[in-house]
């Protein structure tokens, strides 16, 4: 307990330097890169649909992948293939460590918001026009908590793109005090890695866009719970 309570207090205090220089940034990043690793390299997984990002691959198709904000911790490290993942970043402190972060993992960030941004927005559908893959965290960067801004169904709309939504759960992990409550995952664990249906353009284009986002939140929040069910009951 005495060195969880140090790591959260270390946290705090690295949050603080964040702000400070892209310099301080950058070496913090290096350091979340090598945990990301560790965590997921020591965790025995259980992986359940990576048959569907398997298909958009093997057909050169674009698509975009979503996740909850709290969740986001091992997202660049589930990314296994050489293409690269172009992930929406927003331009804030928090934001530019989370891109210095999955630079790591050669992940190019394009940086904006999918509530405001038109610029962010055009990068994003001239990418997947191109055949690019795309990452949106569709509840960041300050929430509400697991609720898709409609910026997402725009951006698929306009690039006549499918989602593809993601979750995984953990046997042993800490939640922050955060708006998010995002999750910490401990190294040596097991987990549960979900990629769900996806929710094909078809599927979207001539429904009302709060449907859509219904749709898609439906989709990310079975992938959670598919994911929880197995490693409960595993």
């Amino acid at each position: 307990m005495k060195l969880r309570f140090i790591f959260f207090r270390m946290i705090k205090w690295l949050s603080r330097l964040l702000k400070r220089s892209d310099s301080i940034r950058t070496i913090l990043s290096r350091i979340a890169a090598f945990f990301i690793r560790l965590a997921f390299r020591t965790t025995k997984w259980t992986v359940i649909g990576e048959h569907f990002p398997e298909e958009y691959h093997k057909t050169g198709r674009p698509f975009i992948v979503c996740l909850w904000h709290d969740r986001l911790m091992l997202a660049p490290r589930v990314w296994k293939w050489k293409k690269p993942l172009h992930v929406l970043a927003s331009d804030h402190g928090d934001g530019r460590f989370i891109a210095k972060v999955v630079e790591n993992f050669s992940m190019p960030a394009v940086y904006g918001s999918t509530g405001k941004g038109f610029t962010a927005a055009k990068k994003l559908i001239q990418l997947l026009r191109k055949g690019e893959y795309v990452a949106i965290i569709p509840d960041g960067p300050r929430g509400p908590r697991h609720k898709l801004y409609p910026g997402v169904i725009a951006i698929a709309k306009l690039a006549k793109a499918d989602i593809l939504t993601y979750s995984f759960c953990v046997k042993r992990y800490r939640r922050l005090n955060s708006w998010d409550r995002f999750i910490i995952v401990w190294p040596f664990n097991r987990g549960v890695m979900v990629w769900n249906k996806p929710v094909l353009y078809e599927d979207i284009k001539d429904i009302p866009d709060a449907e859509a986002v219904h749709l898609v939140e439906s989709r990310i929040n079975e992938a959670s719970n598919e994911a929880h069910r197995i490693l409960t009951n595993g």
